[in-house]
C-alpha cells in the first residue's frame, strides 16, 4: 500500500522539482525565516494556510495545492479561506485578517521569474487610483500589467509576502511635493498598524482611496492625518479605529517629463 504523501514530504519535493536547490533559498524567496521554513520541511511545524499562501508564490503553485497536494482540485471553490483550510485540516484558525483583503474584490498577485541569472519580482499594477486629494471613487481594480523589481533589491526594503505588494497610481496633489498626480506607488498591504515614526500610508474612505501622511499622537493614541501640500487641513486627533488603513507606501516611481 502506497504510503500517503504528508505535507512536509510534498513540500520537499515541490522545491526539488521547481529547481530550488535548498529550503534556505526558498525561505529566502517567500520572506519566512530559514528555521521557520526547515521545521516545515521536517515535519516538526505544521504548515499552515498562511504559510502555504507565502511560499506557494515562489513556487509558481497555488496554495491549496500546496496543503493537499492531489485533492486540490477537489477543493476548488470550496476551501477558498485560511479558515476553510484551517479546518479541514484540524488546525486553529489565526485571527488574523486575510493578507488578500487588502482591495476588496481582489487577490493580489505576483510572479517570481529569473531573468539573465537573477531573480525578478513582477508585481500587479492596479487600475485604483490612490487620491492625494478629497478621495476619488474605484470604477475598476484590476490588474493593468506588472513592473519588474529585482528581487534581492525588494527584499532589502521589505520583508513583506509578494501577494502582500502592488503597485497603484497617485491622483489629486494634496501629497505634493512628495507625491505628485501620476506618480506610481508601491504598497505593502501587511502593514497596516502606523508606527510611533510618521509614514505615508494609503486609506480607505468614504470617498474611495486616498493617500495621506499619518502621524501617531503618542500622549492621546490618536492618529493625525496630514497632507504634505499646507494647501489642505490637517485633521487631529483621530481614532485609529476610525481609520481603515490599506497599507504603507514603501517606494515612489515618477515619469520626467511629459
Amino acid at each position: 500500500m502506497q504510503r500517503m504523501e504528508h505535507t512536509s514530504d510534498r513540500l520537499k519535493r515541490i522545491r526539488e522539482e521547481k529547481g530550488i536547490g535548498s529550503g534556505a533559498e526558498l525561505a529566502r524567496l517567500a520572506g519566512i525565516p530559514e528555521a521557520t521554513y526547515r521545521a516545515y520541511e521536517a515535519g516538526r511545524r505544521p504548515l499552515t494556510p498562511r504559510a502555504a499562501r507565502e511560499l506557494a508564490v515562489p513556487l509558481g503553485i497555488t496554495w491549496q495545492a500546496l496543503l493537499f497536494g492531489h485533492e486540490a482540485a477537489a477543493l476548488e471553490g470550496v476551501v477558498t479561506t485560511a479558515v476553510q483550510a484551517s479546518a479541514l485540516l484540524g488546525q486553529r484558525a489565526s485571527r488574523k485578517p486575510e493578507a488578500a483583503t487588502a482591495l476588496p474584490g481582489r487577490s493580489l498577485s505576483a510572479e517570481l521569474v529569473v531573468m539573465a541569472g537573477d531573480s525578478w519580482a513582477l508585481l500587479p499594477v492596479y487600475d485604483a487610483r490612490a487620491s492625494a486629494g478629497p478621495g476619488r471613487a474605484i470604477d475598476s481594480e484590476t490588474v493593468l500589467y506588472r513592473i519588474a523589481f529585482r528581487e534581492d533589491w525588494l527584499r532589502s526594503i521589505t520583508n513583506a509576502p509578494l501577494d502582500q505588494l502592488a503597485v497603484i497610481t497617485v491622483d489629486g496633489d494634496s501629497m505634493e511635493p512628495t507625491l505628485r498626480q501620476g506618480d506610481s506607488v508601491l504598497v505593502d498591504f501587511g502593514q497596516k498598524r502606523p508606527q510611533r515614526k510618521d509614514g505615508i500610508y494609503v486609506i480607505r474612505t468614504d470617498g474611495g482611496l486616498q493617500i495621506k501622511r499619518l502621524q501617531v499622537e503618542v500622549a492621546e493614541g490618536k492618529l493625525s492625518i496630514l497632507s504634505d501640500n499646507k494647501q489642505y487641513d490637517a485633521q487631529r486627533s483621530v481614532s485609529p479605529n476610525d481609520v481603515a488603513v490599506v497599507g504603507r507606501v514603501i517606494w515612489l516611481g515618477r515619469q520626467i517629463g511629459s
